[in-house]
């Protein structure tokens, strides 16, 4: 009944109602979302300090109950509140190792949002929480050359993935840019080499593979490769190495 009640006033766009309808409920095991509502009527009065305080109540509330958890996260997602969007996400994926739906959507998000940055610190969690994760190991590798973070690190971490899994193409093109980083393009290209021609028109491989062909002097393969690269989607600093290298590419 009081959630039906609810609904009403959010159709009815009744704000001060809700607000003075919820002050004096309690609602046992559903407090959290009595407090998150609570932050809805505070927001649309523009009452931002009581919206965030009321919502660190429901998360208080929520605790580590994964079906509060994602109540509260679906409330987040239609009310389009991002950040609180993120917590949630990130609060789910480090109390429930098995959900890991949670890290996907926040890799999503970050990837759509152009947050490498964002990347690199989620990539760093997982590495972390999961030590046999060679995906998030090599995307920490990759997200770090591109932003210059902790390189001797990044480079090390590249070399051990590749030495245990030279046949992966994304991992053998982070080795290929971390040697091409240290002025070892040749090197690079080498371990590159030795993939399959299909694997090399992958855009997330052929973004390196060009890159390096380009800065090798060999700048008509250099283009075709190139060229698939801007057929896959790319994070903002891997846009600028595609854009700097085919200048260079269309230069020789």
């Amino acid at each position: 009944m009081p959630l039906a009640l609810v609904d009403c006033y959010f159709a009815g766009k009744d704000w001060t109602g809700l607000d003075s309808f919820l002050a004096n409920e309690k609602w046992r095991d559903l407090e959290f979302l009595r407090f998150a509502f609570l932050s809805r009527a505070s927001e649309e009065e523009q009452q931002n300090l009581a919206a965030d305080a009321r919502w660190r109540s429901a998360l208080r509330e929520a605790d580590t109950q994964l079906g509060a958890l994602t109540s509260l996260l679906n409330l987040a997602r239609n009310w389009k509140r991002i950040r609180a969007e993120k917590e949630l996400l990130l609060q789910i994926g480090q109390y429930f190792q098995r959900e890991r739906w949670a890290w996907r959507d926040l890799e999503r998000m970050d990837i759509a949002a152009g947050d490498t940055r964002g990347l690199n610190k989620l990539y760093a969690m997982r590495a972390q929480y999961d030590s046999t994760n060679f995906v998030a190991q090599n995307n920490l590798a990759a997200t770090s050359l591109l932003l210059n973070l902790n390189l001797p690190h990044a480079h090390e971490l590249a070399r051990e993935l590749h030495q245990s899994r030279p046949e992966d193409a994304i991992i053998a093109s982070t080795y290929a840019y971390s040697l091409h980083l240290q002025g070892r393009t040749q090197a690079g290209l080498t371990a590159l080499g030795k993939l399959k021609p299909e694997s090399l028109e992958l855009p997330t491989v052929a973004l390196y593979y060009g890159l390096l062909l380009s800065a090798a002097d060999e700048p008509a393969m250099a283009a075709k490769y190139l060229g698939l690269a801007k057929k896959g989607q790319l994070l903002p600093e891997e846009k600028t190495l595609l854009d700097e290298a085919v200048k260079a590419a269309s230069r020789k």
